[in-house]
């Protein structure tokens, strides 16, 4: 991370790093800071409040997502679409650097940010917890949004073909997804075509029998 003298003493004041030079999160003070903005060379911005606007909308790109901090906030469609927007950012041509901000950077922003680094980084919910707290001592996702971000977990354990390690998923276990779920369909269809055939065979060998009613 590069900083502009005299800005350097005031590290603190600035979003945690939770991806080097690549992903931050922070609070909506630090979001609306133009000498973070620059200092940190941000291009996009996940915004995760309901009442704070976008500070810079002529300069940066942003996703408004307008959540609330409670138990009845439902994220199906905000986890999935926060982790898409991230992603493309920083796959981009050049790349882009993402700060996911809501009122202080503790919750909202918590589970935006726990919902990439699972999807993305092909982490399990308690690897990417302890990853993000280790950056960032104040994360404290709601247990509305610990729930949601289970399931969430739960749903990409099905994707991924069960390749979860414990507290994360390693290299070595990624590479051999691909392989996995093929393996998994070829079984998946052997067993239906075996199944199939054992239908047909079944109703051609054995016809239906129908009973005479007596005369």
């Amino acid at each position: 991370m590069v900083l502009l003298e005299p800005e350097r003493h005031t590290l603190t004041i600035y979003p945690s790093e939770i991806l080097e030079g690549a992903l931050y999160q922070g609070s909506a003070s630090q979001a609306s800071d133009y000498r973070i903005i620059k200092n940190l060379h941000i291009t996009h911005v996940v915004n995760a409040t309901a009442n704070c606007p976008d500070a810079f909308p002529n300069m940066l790109c942003y996703l408004q997502l307008r959540l609330s901090d409670d138990a009845q906030q439902d994220l199906v469609e905000a986890l999935p679409l926060a982790s898409r927007f991230i992603n493309t950012a920083l796959k981009a041509e050049p790349a882009g650097r993402v700060l996911v901000h809501c009122s202080m950077g503790r919750s909202r922003s918590s589970a935006l940010t726990l919902a990439f680094l699972m999807e993305h980084q092909r982490w399990s919910l308690l690897h990417a917890l302890r990853w993000l707290k280790e950056r960032r001592a104040c994360t404290a996702p709601n247990v509305n949004f610990l729930r949601q971000l289970l399931t969430y977990e739960d749903n990409h354990r099905l994707i991924f073909g069960f390749v979860w390690w414990v507290g994360g998923c390693t290299s070595k276990n990624i590479k051999k997804i691909p392989k996995f779920l093929l393996r998994l369909c070829l079984i998946f269809c052997f067993t239906f075509c075996l199944i199939w055939m054992y239908i047909l065979i079944s109703s051609s060998v054995f016809p239906k029998w129908s009973v005479q009613p007596n005369h």
